[in-house]
């Protein structure tokens, strides 16, 4: 099973990975800036995956490109590398993605996942190989792929202050699955990584499957019934965007973790 790219792309762990990209938001407004984020997910204490993003901002347009790869023991038995590439511009509410393409290796196994938006949504889907679509399989609605981002322009949270961050449902298409997290204020806690300290704001998470998933499968009836997640963000300055540090992710497995070890601006 491809634990580590399973878990990155299809729960919503790649989502957290997105708080990176949030940084040019905070600089939309001036010069051409670089941003250099690191995230490592573990299970059990185990490291399992690591990733590292470089966000460029140039007069409020973004492009983020970066490297997936499982590591530790789980690369024994799971070879996983990929890369991402995501594009988009600024608006008042956050992000708004122009492309998102996902491009691994599982094991001998060439994949990739292409979406284009325009407007805020989906205008083309491309999945390299083909979805399997097995039954009883729940197909996406006409509206569906309206009002939604990939998953790492998803998360680029705008809001007036910490308890604000929390009260709103995210609308998450990863090529495949649209679902939405909706997102309840639990509290904040201090946070430090290289390039941050100061508070996060942490957020219980409720996933709730739309479409574009086999009915009844057993990881998406735990994640949609059991599953405990929750997502720390923290404030990028002054800008009012608040950014994932920090998530856990209860899975059959265990329990996922995501930690940003790099979140800083380089130049």
């Amino acid at each position: 099973m491809a634990l580590s790219m399973g878990i990155l792309r299809r729960v919503g762990a790649t989502a957290v990975v997105s708080g990176l990209a949030s940084a040019f938001v905070a600089a939309s407004a001036f010069a051409a800036d670089i941003y250099k984020t690191e995230y490592d997910v573990s299970v059990f204490g185990l490291s399992i995956a690591h990733s590292g993003f470089q966000t460029n901002v140039d007069g409020g347009n973004y492009d983020l490109s970066g490297t997936l790869a499982s590591s530790g023991l789980a690369r024994i038995f799971d070879q996983t590398d990929g890369t991402i590439h995501v594009t988009g511009s600024a608006s008042s509410a956050g992000a708004l993605p122009t492309s998102y393409e996902v491009k691994y290796k599982d094991g001998k196994k060439n994949k990739r996942t292409a979406i284009s938006f325009s407007g805020g949504s989906v205008s083309a889907v491309e999945n390299t190989p083909p979805i399997k679509k097995r039954a009883p399989w729940v197909e996406a609605g006409p509206n569906d792929l309206k009002s939604v981002a990939d998953p790492l322009s998803g998360l680029m949270i705008q809001a007036s202050g910490p308890q604000s961050v929390c009260g709103r449902t995210l609308h998450i298409f990863d090529g495949q699955t649209r679902a939405d997290l909706q997102l309840s204020y639990t509290g904040t806690k201090p946070f430090t990584t290289k390039g941050f300290k100061g508070a996060a704001v942490t957020c219980s998470v409720k996933f709730v499957p739309i479409s574009g998933y086999q009915k009844g499968k057993k990881a998406i009836e735990y994640l949609k019934k059991k599953s405990k997640i929750s997502i720390a963000f923290a404030s990028l300055g002054n800008s009012g965007i608040y950014a994932p540090v920090a998530a856990s992710i209860g899975t059959q497995i265990g329990t996922v973790s995501i930690f940003a070890t790099r979140f800083e601006k380089v130049n």
